[in-house]
Protein backbone atom coordinates (compact mmCIF):
# COMPACT_ATOMS: atom_id res chain seq x y z
CA UNK A 1 0.00 0.00 0.00
CA UNK A 2 1.59 3.62 -1.02
CA UNK A 3 2.15 5.74 1.89
CA UNK A 4 -0.70 8.76 2.82
CA UNK A 5 0.52 11.92 1.54
CA UNK A 6 0.23 14.48 3.96
CA UNK A 7 0.83 18.54 4.63
CA UNK A 8 0.85 19.84 7.65
CA UNK A 9 -0.14 23.82 8.58
CA UNK A 10 -1.73 25.00 11.41
CA UNK A 11 -4.82 27.40 11.90
CA UNK A 12 -4.44 30.82 12.65
CA UNK A 13 -6.52 32.15 15.39
CA UNK A 14 -7.45 35.48 17.00
CA UNK A 15 -8.57 36.11 20.22
CA UNK A 16 -8.78 33.78 23.28
CA UNK A 17 -7.36 30.25 22.94
CA UNK A 18 -7.68 27.69 25.64
CA UNK A 19 -4.97 27.02 26.59
CA UNK A 20 -5.48 22.96 26.92
CA UNK A 21 -5.82 22.78 22.99
CA UNK A 22 -2.49 21.96 21.43
CA UNK A 23 -1.45 22.81 18.32
CA UNK A 24 -2.00 19.54 16.23
CA UNK A 25 -5.90 19.51 18.15
CA UNK A 26 -6.66 22.49 16.53
CA UNK A 27 -4.98 22.12 12.90
CA UNK A 28 -8.13 21.60 10.71
CA UNK A 29 -7.91 19.54 7.64
CA UNK A 30 -9.43 20.33 4.56
CA UNK A 31 -9.18 18.56 1.17
CA UNK A 32 -7.24 20.24 -1.12
CA UNK A 33 -7.63 20.74 -5.65
CA UNK A 34 -4.53 18.30 -5.82
CA UNK A 35 -5.88 15.34 -3.85
CA UNK A 36 -3.43 15.75 -0.63
CA UNK A 37 -4.21 16.42 2.99
CA UNK A 38 -3.99 20.23 3.66
CA UNK A 39 -4.29 22.05 7.23
CA UNK A 40 -5.60 25.70 6.08
CA UNK A 41 -3.91 28.48 8.57
CA UNK A 42 -6.59 30.88 7.32
CA UNK A 43 -4.54 33.41 5.73
CA UNK A 44 -5.19 33.19 2.25
CA UNK A 45 -4.95 36.76 0.08
CA UNK A 46 -5.67 37.53 -3.56
CA UNK A 47 -2.26 37.90 -3.84
CA UNK A 48 1.23 37.53 -2.18
CA UNK A 49 2.71 40.43 -0.39
CA UNK A 50 6.52 40.84 -1.36
CA UNK A 51 7.66 39.57 1.85
CA UNK A 52 6.66 38.66 5.66
CA UNK A 53 6.48 35.64 7.61
CA UNK A 54 4.48 32.25 7.34
CA UNK A 55 4.29 29.38 9.50
CA UNK A 56 6.34 26.77 6.61
CA UNK A 57 4.85 22.72 6.48
CA UNK A 58 6.32 19.86 4.15
CA UNK A 59 4.22 18.95 0.74
CA UNK A 60 5.25 15.69 -1.01
CA UNK A 61 3.38 15.48 -4.16
CA UNK A 62 3.56 17.55 -7.34
CA UNK A 63 1.21 18.94 -8.36
CA UNK A 64 0.67 22.52 -10.98
CA UNK A 65 -2.43 24.47 -10.66
CA UNK A 66 -1.83 26.41 -13.72
CA UNK A 67 0.37 23.75 -15.72
CA UNK A 68 3.78 23.92 -15.36
CA UNK A 69 5.14 20.38 -16.20
CA UNK A 70 6.74 18.27 -13.37
CA UNK A 71 8.86 16.97 -15.94
CA UNK A 72 11.08 19.53 -16.87
CA UNK A 73 11.34 21.39 -13.86
CA UNK A 74 13.07 20.71 -10.35
CA UNK A 75 9.67 19.37 -8.44
CA UNK A 76 12.05 19.75 -5.04
CA UNK A 77 12.08 23.49 -5.52
CA UNK A 78 8.29 24.13 -5.11
CA UNK A 79 5.79 26.21 -3.48
CA UNK A 80 2.18 25.27 -2.35
CA UNK A 81 0.69 28.52 -1.14
CA UNK A 82 -3.03 29.92 -1.21
CA UNK A 83 -2.30 33.10 -3.08
CA UNK A 84 -2.90 33.87 -6.32
CA UNK A 85 -0.14 33.18 -8.96
CA UNK A 86 0.76 36.04 -10.79
CA UNK A 87 3.04 36.30 -14.41
CA UNK A 88 5.79 37.84 -12.04
CA UNK A 89 5.78 36.80 -8.45
CA UNK A 90 6.30 32.87 -8.58
CA UNK A 91 9.95 33.01 -7.66
CA UNK A 92 10.83 33.52 -4.02
CA UNK A 93 13.23 32.74 -1.13
CA UNK A 94 12.75 31.01 1.91
CA UNK A 95 14.92 31.42 4.58
CA UNK A 96 14.78 29.63 8.14
CA UNK A 97 17.82 28.56 10.66
CA UNK A 98 20.45 31.01 8.57
CA UNK A 99 19.43 29.00 5.39
CA UNK A 100 18.04 29.91 2.41
CA UNK A 101 16.23 27.91 -0.70
CA UNK A 102 14.67 29.33 -4.04
CA UNK A 103 11.27 27.84 -5.36
CA UNK A 104 8.52 28.34 -7.84
CA UNK A 105 5.57 29.05 -6.87
CA UNK A 106 3.20 27.30 -8.97
CA UNK A 107 0.61 25.43 -7.47
CA UNK A 108 -2.59 26.84 -4.65
CA UNK A 109 -3.17 25.50 -1.29
CA UNK A 110 -6.22 25.25 0.21
CA UNK A 111 -5.09 27.37 3.57
CA UNK A 112 -1.76 26.45 4.33
CA UNK A 113 1.87 27.53 2.88
CA UNK A 114 3.54 24.36 2.13
CA UNK A 115 7.06 23.82 0.11
CA UNK A 116 8.87 20.39 -1.42
CA UNK A 117 9.30 17.99 1.63
CA UNK A 118 12.99 17.92 0.46
CA UNK A 119 13.73 21.53 0.94
CA UNK A 120 11.39 21.85 3.56
CA UNK A 121 13.53 19.63 6.04
CA UNK A 122 16.78 21.05 4.32
CA UNK A 123 15.44 24.58 6.00
CA UNK A 124 14.48 22.96 9.35
CA UNK A 125 18.06 20.47 9.69
CA UNK A 126 20.42 21.24 7.15
CA UNK A 127 19.98 18.31 5.10
CA UNK A 128 17.28 17.10 2.14
CA UNK A 129 14.82 14.53 3.16
CA UNK A 130 16.25 12.61 0.77
CA UNK A 131 19.23 11.91 3.16
CA UNK A 132 16.97 9.71 5.27
CA UNK A 133 19.33 9.92 8.83
CA UNK A 134 18.10 13.56 9.27
CA UNK A 135 14.03 13.88 8.38
CA UNK A 136 12.79 15.02 11.11
CA UNK A 137 8.92 15.17 11.21
CA UNK A 138 7.33 18.19 13.08
CA UNK A 139 3.90 20.52 12.50
CA UNK A 140 6.15 22.84 10.92
CA UNK A 141 8.24 26.23 11.94
CA UNK A 142 7.88 30.09 11.39
CA UNK A 143 10.27 31.17 8.44
CA UNK A 144 10.37 34.18 6.36
CA UNK A 145 9.84 34.53 2.81
CA UNK A 146 10.36 37.49 -0.19
CA UNK A 147 9.16 37.55 -4.16
CA UNK A 148 12.97 37.74 -5.77
CA UNK A 149 13.48 38.17 -9.25
CA UNK A 150 12.23 35.38 -11.63
CA UNK A 151 15.44 34.76 -13.22
CA UNK A 152 16.45 34.11 -9.85
CA UNK A 153 14.22 30.33 -10.76
CA UNK A 154 15.90 29.44 -13.67
CA UNK A 155 18.11 27.09 -12.13
CA UNK A 156 15.08 25.48 -11.48
CA UNK A 157 13.64 25.22 -15.23
CA UNK A 158 15.09 22.14 -17.04
CA UNK A 159 13.95 22.93 -20.97
CA UNK A 160 17.08 23.51 -23.38
CA UNK A 161 15.33 27.12 -23.79
CA UNK A 162 15.61 27.87 -20.09
CA UNK A 163 11.57 28.66 -20.20
CA UNK A 164 8.95 27.77 -18.41
CA UNK A 165 7.29 24.37 -19.70
CA UNK A 166 3.60 24.63 -19.77
CA UNK A 167 0.91 22.33 -20.78
CA UNK A 168 -0.41 23.63 -24.11
CA UNK A 169 -3.91 21.60 -23.49
CA UNK A 170 -4.61 22.94 -19.84
CA UNK A 171 -2.64 26.05 -18.96
CA UNK A 172 -4.04 28.38 -21.97
CA UNK A 173 -6.27 30.72 -19.51
CA UNK A 174 -3.23 31.06 -17.69
CA UNK A 175 -0.72 32.23 -20.53
CA UNK A 176 -3.05 34.11 -22.41
CA UNK A 177 -3.83 36.02 -19.52
CA UNK A 178 -0.28 36.89 -18.91
CA UNK A 179 0.54 37.66 -23.14
CA UNK A 180 -2.22 40.18 -23.04
CA UNK A 181 -3.03 41.71 -20.00
CA UNK A 182 0.72 41.65 -19.06
CA UNK A 183 2.59 41.27 -21.99
CA UNK A 184 6.06 42.93 -20.70
CA UNK A 185 5.81 39.94 -17.73
CA UNK A 186 8.19 37.50 -16.84
CA UNK A 187 5.68 34.55 -17.81
CA UNK A 188 4.37 36.11 -21.28
CA UNK A 189 8.23 36.76 -22.37
CA UNK A 190 9.35 33.27 -21.21
CA UNK A 191 7.00 30.19 -21.73
CA UNK A 192 6.78 27.35 -23.56
CA UNK A 193 3.68 25.43 -24.29
CA UNK A 194 4.19 21.43 -24.83
CA UNK A 195 1.86 18.98 -25.67
CA UNK A 196 1.87 17.14 -22.39
CA UNK A 197 -1.73 16.62 -20.92
CA UNK A 198 -1.10 16.60 -17.13
CA UNK A 199 1.51 17.91 -14.50
CA UNK A 200 3.11 15.00 -13.37
CA UNK A 201 3.63 14.48 -17.30
CA UNK A 202 2.10 10.79 -17.76
CA UNK A 203 0.12 11.80 -20.43
CA UNK A 204 0.52 13.12 -24.27
CA UNK A 205 3.40 13.65 -26.14
CA UNK A 206 7.02 15.59 -25.18
CA UNK A 207 6.63 17.99 -28.21
CA UNK A 208 6.45 21.66 -27.93
CA UNK A 209 3.46 23.46 -29.82
CA UNK A 210 3.17 26.37 -31.90
CA UNK A 211 1.88 29.42 -29.39
CA UNK A 212 -1.65 30.55 -30.57
CA UNK A 213 -1.92 33.73 -31.91
CA UNK A 214 -3.50 35.49 -28.83
CA UNK A 215 -4.09 38.97 -30.10
CA UNK A 216 -6.20 37.77 -32.83
CA UNK A 217 -8.47 36.18 -30.55
CA UNK A 218 -7.06 32.32 -31.26
CA UNK A 219 -6.43 29.87 -27.75
CA UNK A 220 -5.79 26.61 -29.47
CA UNK A 221 -2.06 26.05 -29.39
CA UNK A 222 -1.09 23.92 -32.96
CA UNK A 223 0.83 20.41 -31.90
CA UNK A 224 2.69 17.99 -34.06
CA UNK A 225 0.23 15.21 -32.46
CA UNK A 226 -3.25 16.03 -30.96
CA UNK A 227 -3.51 18.67 -29.03
CA UNK A 228 -4.29 17.49 -25.31
CA UNK A 229 -3.92 13.95 -25.99
CA UNK A 230 -4.05 11.14 -23.38
CA UNK A 231 -1.84 8.70 -24.74
CA UNK A 232 0.72 7.20 -22.19
CA UNK A 233 3.96 9.36 -22.15
CA UNK A 234 6.90 7.20 -21.41
CA UNK A 235 10.40 8.33 -20.39
CA UNK A 236 9.04 11.80 -18.62
CA UNK A 237 8.85 10.87 -14.84
CA UNK A 238 8.27 12.76 -11.88
CA UNK A 239 9.27 11.61 -9.00
CA UNK A 240 7.93 12.42 -5.20
CA UNK A 241 9.85 12.48 -2.05
CA UNK A 242 7.58 11.11 0.30
CA UNK A 243 6.90 12.40 3.89
CA UNK A 244 7.76 11.56 6.18
CA UNK A 245 10.10 8.73 5.03
CA UNK A 246 11.62 10.41 2.53
CA UNK A 247 11.48 7.46 -0.07
CA UNK A 248 11.20 8.12 -3.82
CA UNK A 249 8.21 7.85 -5.55
CA UNK A 250 6.84 8.09 -9.28
CA UNK A 251 4.58 10.23 -9.30
CA UNK A 252 0.83 9.30 -10.87
CA UNK A 253 -1.31 11.42 -13.31
CA UNK A 254 -4.95 11.44 -14.13
CA UNK A 255 -7.25 7.90 -13.06
CA UNK A 256 -3.89 6.00 -12.08
CA UNK A 257 -4.16 5.01 -8.20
Amino acid sequence: MLPKTFSFGILAFFGTILSSVTAAAIANPVPAANGTTTFSDGRASARLAAAGDIWLTPHDKYSSSVGVLGCKVDVNHMAYWPEAIGCDDFCIEVSYGGRSVTLLRVDNSAGAHDISFENWNYLETGYPASEKNHIQPSAGFNAQYKTVDPNQCRGLIKTASGKLPFSAATSINFISNCALNHPNSWVAQNFELWNIYDSQCNLGYNEICETPDFKSGFNQAKCAHTLGSQDKLVGQDVWNILYPSGDAEEAKGPGEA
